[in-house]
């Protein structure tokens, strides 16, 4: 039979109350008196009610966090720096993957609410109205970070708008007078899941192409290597293609070099996130550093001043920087 606070008491000589006390440091107890009932219930092996302690606190000192998958660098090291920030706080996080799923999003979030987690982070896949009701419904806190659902969620994320927009100038200044954009999958029909980020880096392009007057955005909706080599050829001016995630950009790399067309040389490519498999990609791309672990320890941040009765808390920008690199 496990130990009790009863059993300690009776072999201390003290009442229930007074051992309660020992165990969660509540004054109102002598010293010497806490130092035996806290060495006595060491030899005992007692261990804690882990539900009561929940009970009488109002908190499960746990954290749900819902991402889509984890082969995204980007994610599993932001999900990395949360973990580690929730620990140092004394909390341990729940992990859902939703695999893309909106449905299996919302059973996460369901999920995690009737289990009582102080909160949640979102990498959300979902939007609209109704998905909003439900989640709302569950009244949680509920921080997103990624994919913005709307302004009734504090949300965390660099701009990625204004870092595309200044990503053209920044290609501009390396002395590129034709800029195109490679977002593989941009026009495929709606399918009811939220593309906030992916969007919001695409509109950045665009209003970037109007300040530096480039003339029409050159967008590209696949990695077709032939379509994308008629365009470097069209103009004695080398262009530079500027890629939403440094994963498209090594892509793109690879596959215009099966074809002779070197980076460098014949075109300037440029990524987004600065993944750590940049260090060993030939010539070293230049990308946006969105500041993973600042964006990790701000999600939980944000979340925990939420958990502890902060209401309307607000966006949380990060900052960014571009690195160097080879590739323009």
């Amino acid at each position: 039979m496990p130990v009790t606070i009863k059993d300690i008491a009776k072999k201390c000589g003290v009442s229930e109350g007074t051992v309660d006390r020992a165990l969660n440091g509540r004054c109102g107890i002598r010293q010497e008196t806490k130092e035996l009932i806290l060495k006595t219930a060491e030899e005992m092996n007692y261990q804690s009610n882990h539900l009561a302690s929940c009970l009488a606190k109002g908190k499960t000192m746990n954290i749900g966090v819902i991402c889509a998958h984890l082969t995204n660098t980007f994610f599993s090291q932001l999900i990395e720096e949360i973990e580690k920030m929730a620990y140092a706080n004394g909390y341990y996080i729940t992990l859902v993957l939703t695999h893309n799923s909106v449905e299996k999003e919302l059973e996460g979030i369901k999920y995690l609410a009737k289990r009582q987690v102080d909160g949640i982070i979102v990498f959300p896949i979902g939007y609209g109205e109704d998905y909003e009701k439900e989640i709302l419904s569950y009244k949680i806190p509920i921080v997103t970070i990624y994919n913005k659902i709307s302004e009734k969620f504090d949300h965390v994320d660099v701009d990625c708008h204004r870092i595309m927009r200044n990503a053209v100038s920044f290609i501009v200044s390396k002395g590129y007078k034709r800029v195109a954009y490679l977002d593989p999958g941009y026009d495929r029909p709606d399918d009811g899941r939220n593309r906030y980020s992916l969007n919001q880096r695409r509109f950045g392009y665009i209003d970037g192409m109007k300040d530096e007057r480039l003339g029409e955005p050159v967008l590209f909706a696949k990695l077709e290597p032939d379509e994308i080599i008629e365009f470097i050829n069209e103009s004695e001016d080398k262009p530079a293609i500027l890629c939403p995630f440094d994963n498209v950009a090594i892509r793109l790399i690879n596959a215009l070099k099966d074809r002779g067309i070197k980076t460098p040389e014949d075109v300037g490519i440029m990524g987004f996130d600065n993944i750590p498999m940049l260090e060993w990609v030939t010539p070293r791309i230049y990308s946006v550093d969105c500041g993973i672990k600042e964006l990790g320890r701000k999600a939980f941040n944000v979340l925990l001043r939420k958990i502890e009765g902060e209401e309307n808390v607000g966006d949380c920008i990060a900052a960014y920087r571009f690195t160097e690199g080879e590739s323009l």
